[in-house]
């Protein structure tokens, strides 16, 4: 809601840019504030133990990283 506001020109949002990337690609949306970025958040995989880790458990964790990992997807070609 308040993402499609700002898009329209009726305010200013502070929005996370995997909420509004899209629109920051297509222009619609832009910076004001290229200096200053909100603290960053972890992501946490929590397991009983890493002595038998089910493989489609180690997958998920390996996916997880790889999409999310220095430069999330979301990022790439936003200036």
């Amino acid at each position: 809601m308040q993402s499609q506001a700002a898009a329209e020109g009726l305010g200013v949002a502070v929005r996370p840019t995997f909420l509004v990337h899209e629109l920051l690609r297509n222009k619609r949306l832009v910076r004001i504030l290229d200096g200053w970025e909100a603290d960053e958040s972890t992501i946490y995989a929590a397991y009983p133990t890493r002595r038998f880790l089910p493989p489609k458990v180690r997958s998920f964790i390996h996916f997880v990283v790889e999409r999310f990992g220095p430069t999330p997807y979301w990022n790439e070609g936003i200036a």
